[in-house]
């Protein structure tokens, strides 16, 4: 039988290499989790020793459906845990990986939410800041569909990740990979405005100076949380669909550049997408849209 501890200190390792790789600290505690259920799974299964075999690990992933999870969640844990195996395989801690071959399980497409144009306009349509509060949600509500950043990319941004000159954010993405996103003119002046009130914010409350563009009113670095709950407010305040998040505006814009005739590729490297396919799922063209641009690219079209 597999001891709780030996698998246990496995587990830590494997997180511990996986934050010096520059993984966030979100999914490090997604994996933890993921992995504690297999850590469970094990001891209640008695598993002998490390030889554990496909077999093992297909009855792991049936249980997971039996105990009534999604298929979204199924798939994100097997994940997880092909991730550890490969990882026990690669640094000698097992002779073979037996979970090279677990399958996710089948699941609908699912495509992610986003606004259309008109909802884009409406969202974005908010009476003048007056102060410090109404000035930063402008901004970052202007932000997220002038870039497309995610939203933990958006309060990430430092003071000196932002060029005005050029326009551009310098944004660290997934895997610590950096990359230049630029931003239009009507962004910069929202911008430019919330960081004035930002200035005579810190000076009112006497606090500190900070390296951090958005704060909360405590003078420290706003949240991913925080910018999920102001979106909600004002979609529920502009009567627009209730599943639209910070991340829908991210699909938004790809959406919309797409439709204007922007390079999949271009989106691609703007998103911070490692593949093309992942940019694709990003992609909304409704049927009147992909007509047009079918009957305006295709040479035969054309001429009828």
């Amino acid at each position: 039988m597999i001891a709780s501890s030996p698998l246990t200190e496995a587990v830590q390792a494997f997180q511990l290499e996986q934050r010096a790789r520059g993984v966030s600290a979100h999914t490090v505690r997604a994996q933890k989790g993921d992995l504690e259920k297999l850590v469970a799974h094990a001891l209640q299964e008695a598993w002998a020793g490390w030889e554990v075999t496909p077999r093992i690990l297909r009855r792991f992933a049936l249980e997971l459906g039996a105990r009534g999870l999604d298929p979204a969640s199924q798939a994100r844990i097997l994940s997880t845990v092909r991730g550890f195996f490969r990882w026990l395989w690669d640094t000698g801690r097992i002779p073979v990986n037996p979970a090279s071959g677990l399958r996710n399980p089948k699941q609908a497409s699912k495509l992610p939410a986003f606004l259309t144009e008109g909802e884009s306009v409406t969202l974005l349509d908010l009476p003048p800041a007056v102060d410090f509060s109404s000035a930063r949600l402008r901004c970052l509500l202007e932000l997220l569909y002038a870039s497309g950043l995610r939203v933990s990319e958006l309060v990430g941004l430092d003071l000196q990740d932002v060029f005005f000159e050029q326009r551009t954010l310098r944004v660290m993405g997934k895997g610590s990979k950096e990359r230049l996103v630029p931003f239009h003119q009507e962004a910069a002046v929202i911008l430019e405005h919330y960081l004035a009130f930002r200035c005579s914010h810190l000076a009112l409350k006497s606090l500190p100076p900070t390296a951090a563009v958005f704060l909360n009113l405590r003078g420290g670095r706003l949240t991913p949380t925080s910018v999920r709950n102001l979106l909600r407010k004002v979609v529920e305040g502009a009567a627009l669909r209730a599943q639209i998040s910070p991340h829908a505006l991210r699909h938004s814009f790809a959406s919309h550049l797409l439709a204007h005739g922007m390079d999949l590729r271009a989106i691609q490297e703007l998103l911070g997408h490692a593949s093309l396919s992942t940019t694709q799922r990003y992609t909304h063209l409704d049927l009147e849209q992909l007509s047009k641009t079918y009957n305006s690219a295709h040479p035969r079209a054309k001429k009828s």
